[in-house]
C-alpha cells in the first residue's frame, strides 16, 4: 500500500470513533513550506492529523522507541519520517556527546525544510501527563526557528511557514496519559494557525522564555 492508501484508510478508521473537525487547514495546502509545530494531548493524535491531510507531505520527526515497533515503524518508514535517537542520561561523561546529536538532529531538520519538505515537530517532546502543555527546556522546535529565521539564511527558508496546531478532545482519550473517560463518539477540534511572524519574533527570546510562548498559545 501507498502512504496516501495507508492515510486514507486511517482517516476512514478513525471517523468510526472520532467527530474530527479542522479549523484553517488550508494552510497547509498554499503551496509554502511548513513547519508544523502541535501540542501532544494524545498518541493518536499525530496519525490524526497525517491521515486528514492524506495529500500534503509530512515528514514527522518520531522517537527512536517507535521505529522499533513493528507497526510505527513500518509506517514511520513510510511516511519517510526522520529519526529522533535516544539521548543518554546527562552525565559529565556523556553530556558532550548528547549535546552533539542535538546538534546534528537540527541541522537534519533543518535541511529537510531547506529541501521543501513540510516537517512536524513537536516542541514538547513527549505526550502529555496533565491537563496542560509543558515544554520546559527543550531545545529542538527553539533551535530550529532561530536558524528558519536567521537573517544569513532569509534567502534559503523564505518560502517556510510556521504553522501551530492545538489539538483538543484527546486528553481523557483511551490513547492519552491522563484519566480515560469513555465516549462513543468523541469530537476532535484541530485548530491551525500561521503563526511565523510570532515565531520569528520569540525565536529572538531565551530557550525558556520561548517555550513559555508556546504553551501559553497551547493552553489557551
Amino acid at each position: 500500500m501507498t502512504r496516501i492508501q495507508v492515510a486514507k484508510f486511517t482517516r476512514w478508521l478513525m471517523h468510526l470513533h472520532y467527530d474530527i473537525r479542522t479549523e484553517g487547514g488550508d494552510l497547509l495546502r498554499d503551496g509554502k513550506v511548513h513547519l508544523i509545530l502541535p501540542n501532544h494531548p494524545a498518541y493518536v493524535e499525530p496519525p490524526m492529523l497525517c491521515a486528514e491531510f492524506a495529500e500534503v507531505m509530512i515528514r514527522p520527526m518520531a522517537d527512536e522507541a517507535f521505529f522499533r515497533k513493528r507497526i510505527s515503524g513500518w509506517a514511520l518508514r513510510l511516511a519517510n519520517a526522520i529519526l529522533v535517537p535516544d539521548l543518554p542520561a546527562t552525565s559529565a561523561d556523556n553530556r558532550e556527546q548528547s549535546a552533539a546529536k542535538a546538534r546534528q538532529l537540527t541541522t537534519t531538520a533543518l535541511q529537510a525544510l531547506a529541501d521543501n519538505n513540510d516537517l512536524l515537530i513537536y516542541p514538547s517532546g513527549h505526550i502529555r501527563h496533565k491537563p496542560v502543555e509543558q515544554i520546559g527546556n527543550r531545545r529542538l522546535a527553539y533551535e530550529v526557528c532561530q536558524g528558519i529565521f536567521a537573517h544569513e539564511n532569509k534567502e534559503t527558508y523564505a518560502r517556510v511557514r510556521v504553522i501551530m496546531l492545538r489539538t483538543t478532545g484527546l486528553d481523557d482519550s483511551f490513547f492519552s496519559k491522563q484519566k480515560t473517560r469513555f465516549t462513543f463518539r468523541r469530537r476532535v477540534l484541530m485548530h491551525f494557525e500561521d503563526m511565523t511572524d510570532s515565531l520569528r519574533e520569540w525565536s529572538q527570546l531565551n530557550r525558556r522564555a520561548f517555550n513559555e510562548q508556546l504553551e501559553q498559545w497551547y493552553n489557551s
